[in-house]
């Protein structure tokens, strides 16, 4: 138990000493506006509820906990073209004595998509903003008068650190654009365009959140008994440089998919793994493409086993949940979709 102790406390002052970093999901399909916000109002249907949460080394004493969850919502005119899609995102991250939560509103408008003359591309763009709040949470911290010979005494400590700078509060603003043509599925989002400063006593000196750029691409390959999505992710913030190459593999005659995974991640403490993911699907989507049954709703479960060590030897990878729903709330069942037959484009929840 000691040694789990030490082992924590020193991850601790390793994500101390670098900048701040966005958190990294692998069931990324379960937060989609997440990872881009162009991915607003593109569920296939008007509202989409979804949420993610992972533990990172979920062995050790004070492992990373990580939350993302949220709602988009999407508007059509008579004619089935989009006028509006709508969002809120909160993510929460519990890094040892450090919490994070930010909230955001998403805004933005989807094109190609109307009830006659069905484009061959589906463009979508969005923005952003919101507030972060970043506090300290003292009693994850283990100062000296609460060790002996022995180990953690386990009594109170009387120093006062945290008794001016305990809180900070930053607004915090991106974007991005989505582009879906035939087979396949484009994108591109920037988040903390601004590079909000979150050091508590007000300090710029490394205390800026730095800017992340992600690009991603897809494809979708139909076979007789199963669809793949291969799909690779880059991920640029600060130092660090992170990406993720694989494939989900969606089964017609079972309501299974499954997420093969590889992940580098370059200066991020060397946190490389392999994961391995299973959704299960239940309950017929009443709005579908009229190429195959959908589902509306859908739980999931994934692991990452660590390559690439980060510092330690004793780590047991990490593990996610992700949950999400689907849901048609008018009887027009205006959805991004054409009422006059199937497409000759995939729509971007296609890919998931």
């Amino acid at each position: 138990m000691i040694r789990k102790h030490i082992i924590s406390y020193a991850l601790l002052l390793l994500s101390a000493g670098g900048n701040a970093q966005d958190a990294l999901f692998s069931l990324y399909q379960y937060t989609p506006t997440y990872m881009n916000p162009a991915f607003i109002g593109t569920g296939k249907n008007n509202l989409r509820l979804s949420a993610v949460t992972k533990v990172q080394w979920f062995n050790l004493y004070k492992p990373f906990k990580y939350f993302s969850g949220g709602a988009d919502f999407s508007i059509y005119d008579d004619n089935q073209r989009n006028v509006l899609n709508m969002g809120l995102l909160v993510n929460h991250s519990n890094k040892g004595y450090l919490k994070n939560t930010g909230i955001n509103a998403i805004v933005g408008r989807s094109f190609g998509t109307r009830n006659t003359d069905c484009s061959n591309w589906f463009l979508s763009l969005a923005l952003q903003g919101g507030i972060g709040f970043n506090r300290v949470n003292p009693d994850k911290f283990v100062f000296i008068d609460q060790l002996d010979q022995t180990g953690i005494t386990g009594n109170a400590s009387q120093v006062d650190l945290f008794q001016t700078y305990g809180n900070k509060t930053y607004f915090d603003f991106g974007g991005g654009f989505l582009l879906a043509f035939s087979n396949f599925m484009v994108g591109g989002a920037a988040h903390h365009i601004n590079k909000p400063n979150l050091s508590f006593n007000g300090k710029p000196e490394d205390g800026k959140l730095p800017m992340k750029v992600t690009g991603h691409v897809s494809y979708r390959l139909d076979k007789e008994n199963i669809t793949l999505k291969p799909s690779f992710f880059m991920q640029l913030q600060g130092k660090s440089s992170v990406f993720s190459l694989g494939t989900l593999i969606d089964y017609y005659d079972l309501p299974v998919e499954l997420g093969l995974w590889y992940r580098n991640a370059a200066n991020l403490n060397s946190n490389s793994a392999f994961c391995i993911g299973v959704t299960w699907k239940w309950g017929e989507a009443k709005t579908v493409t009229s190429r195959t049954m959908e589902y509306s709703n859908r739980i999931g479960i994934s692991y990452d086993a660590d390559i690439v060590k980060p510092s330690l030897n004793t780590s047991h990878g990490s593990i996610e949940l992700g949950v999400q729903r689907d849901v048609i709330i008018n009887d027009n069942n205006y959805c991004p979709t054409s009422s006059s037959g199937v497409c000759n484009y995939r729509f971007p929840w296609e890919f998931f």
